[in-house]
């Protein structure tokens, strides 16, 4: 299964491949299982944790949370100062999931069987919105962390 990630920089479109070596720095994307133990999630809470590693020490997280279709965050002030915003989720469905804010798509990917766990950058360019919203069809389940790495409190 190929997945792909949508991240949008300050004024280009990326499209990274996901599980492929090298890519842009700022987007990515691992796989947790392998094809033998991949199964379907048909729950949020059955979804693996999108922080695949330990968040740096310092980090504040902003938002933590998971559900079915469409959803919302409304992140602290404190993340309109932040030089960037670090994204991290899952979701399984047929269908894709994408993170917004006033309307611009700020990432996104295709959800597949929920075993791709991706990370994004949101530069403070694109941090000016505080109230995101989660797009998804109602066949689409996620889990998503949002955090402010150290030093940008």
């Amino acid at each position: 299964m190929k997945v792909s990630l949508l991240a949008v920089g300050l004024s280009a479109l990326v499209l990274v491949s996901a599980c492929s070596a090298g890519g842009n720095p700022q987007a990515t994307a691992t796989h947790g299982a392998t094809p033998s133990e991949m199964r379907t999630p048909t729950s949020p809470d059955r979804l693996p944790d999108p922080v695949q590693s330990p968040v740096p020490v310092g980090s504040k997280t902003l938002y933590t949370g998971s559900g079915q279709g469409a959803g919302s965050a409304t992140l602290s002030a404190s993340a309109g100062k932040a030089s960037s915003i670090t994204v991290m989720w899952t979701c399984a469905g047929p269908s894709k999931f994408s993170i917004t804010a006033a309307g611009k798509i700020l990432a996104g990917s295709q959800c597949g069987d929920g075993s791709g766990v991706f990370t994004a950058e949101i530069p403070h360019a694109n941090v000016h919105e505080l109230a995101w919203k989660f797009s998804a069809p109602n066949s689409v389940i996620w889990r998503i962390v949002i955090t402010q790495p150290p030093g940008n409190h």
